[in-house]
């Protein structure tokens, strides 16, 4: 009887880990495709442009490294057009359904030459440390801004 107890116990106690590692890595290992379409800019030096389209692909490569292909286009208002291609390097920590993320490197593959505030923008990531709510629905991911601010409210889809 003590040894079927024990196989219990022990049987018991590795579910709950198993529980426990999964739960804590929900995003590890995953891999998601987002897409945003910013039109409308209301800061001065953006208001040059007419659209700017951004698609991210999200790797979550470890319990703790983030890396994030990002590229895209801007569309200036005089109708020319820049492409541009960076991947970003961050660590992240995820507690229940908060993520925190912060940017370690920034590498442009494609910088666009006509929009340095753009590229000083994305260039100042570095070190910046962001926290976000988020929700794993079928296969979607829902990132939300914890004070629920419409600018940081985007939806990725598992890829």
């Amino acid at each position: 009887m003590r040894i079927v107890n024990l196989i219990l116990l022990l049987l018991l106690v590795g579910l709950l880990s198993y529980y426990w590692l999964l739960h804590e890595s929900e995003l590890q290992g995953s891999r998601w495709t987002c897409n945003e379409l910013s039109t409308n800019f209301i800061s001065a030096p953006y208001q040059k442009y007419q659209e700017i389209g951004e698609r991210y692909v999200l790797y979550f490569a470890s319990s703790s490294n983030l890396t994030i292909f990002q590229k895209g286009k801007l569309v200036f208002k005089d109708g020319e057009h820049e492409k541009y291609e960076a991947i970003i390097d961050a660590d992240y920590k995820v507690k229940k359904d908060k993520i925190s993320v912060k940017y370690k490197k920034i590498d442009w593959h494609l910088k666009p030459q006509n929009a340095p505030i753009f590229v000083q923008d994305l260039d100042s990531l570095k070190d910046f440390e962001t926290d976000l709510n988020f929700i794993i629905n079928d296969e979607k991911l829902y990132f939300h801004n914890r004070k629920n601010h419409e600018n940081t409210n985007f939806v990725c889809f598992a890829s």
